[in-house]
């Protein structure tokens, strides 16, 4: 068969093909139809997509930069109404292990987010999160407010921000200097991570108010490949009329600058 041949056999076809199309497009509601079919099935790819599939396995690159393991119970994603997490267990690198319970989430999910913009934006309610080192243990209820984008090779987010506020903060086993502190008991917590070229974190701040203490901490994270080799540079800023200090005023002068009422801690090194 020669080249004229398979010519004629393609305008057969396309002849045909266009042709059914012509009657077809004149068949009465046709558009009416087509837009309709159309709709359903971008709402049905929006609705029965793999969510729960795609965050395990963005999970579990998570996990590989920051944890020895993470456990999730009961994970249930809803696209339009709050998908919920019965208990989120993950137990980072140096050993601290970090249980969340009750965990709501609202957010922006879609195929779209997942594999063209790469931007995702939500909330999350917890409402029993317990932080336990091995001397440091913090319990607490939280919300959270992210708008974060990812750039696909890069392990954290590229860019964007995480806003989060605690209530009813329990803190055991803090040391200043080598002085062990009371067990605290705060207010609130208020703080603001502002994701910046990839590989920095920048503290913006973060208040924390009660009427045992007061206090301010800012300042920025540098990322690495290996969570634990991020370095920090972190201040952090307590009232020294706080109650909670009020035994060791006279040894915490020292980090009082002067003209100030604030004992200012300074933190650096890798997490």
């Amino acid at each position: 068969m020669n080249l004229s041949n398979y010519k004629i056999i393609l305008k057969t076809y396309y002849d045909r093909l266009y042709n059914f199309l012509k009657e077809i497009v004149t068949v009465q509601y046709f558009w009416r139809y087509l837009v309709f079919s159309i709709v359903m099935t971008m709402l049905f790819v929006f609705l029965t997509f793999p969510y729960e599939i795609i965050i395990q396995n963005k999970i579990k690159e998570v996990e590989q930069n920051i944890a020895n393991y993470i456990s999730i119970g009961n994970l249930k994603i809803h696209t339009i109404t709050d998908s919920i997490a019965e208990n989120i267990t993950i137990e980072l690198k140096n050993g601290t292990e970090i249980t969340l319970q009750n965990v709501l989430f609202n957010f922006t999910i879609n195929p779209i987010s997942i594999f063209v913009t790469h931007h995702y934006d939500g909330t999350i309610k917890i409402h029993n999160l317990n932080l336990k080192g091995e001397k440091l243990q913090i319990i607490t209820n939280a919300d959270i407010l992210y708008d974060l984008k990812y750039n696909k090779p890069l392990p954290y987010p590229a860019e964007g921000n995480i806003i989060s506020s605690m209530k009813d903060v329990s803190i055991k086993g803090i040391s200043i200097q080598g002085f062990e502190i009371p067990d605290i008991n705060i207010s609130q917590i208020k703080s603001e991570l502002i994701f910046e070229k990839g590989n920095m974190i920048n503290l913006k701040y973060l208040l924390f108010s009660g009427s045992e203490i007061r206090g301010n901490a800012y300042g920025t994270i540098t990322l690495s490949n290996y969570f634990q080799n991020s370095s920090l540079n972190i201040t952090i800023q307590i009232d020294s009329q706080s109650s909670i200090l009020e035994d060791y005023k006279v040894l915490l002068e020292s980090m009082m600058k002067p003209g100030t009422k604030n004992i200012t801690i300074k933190i650096m090194g890798t997490i």
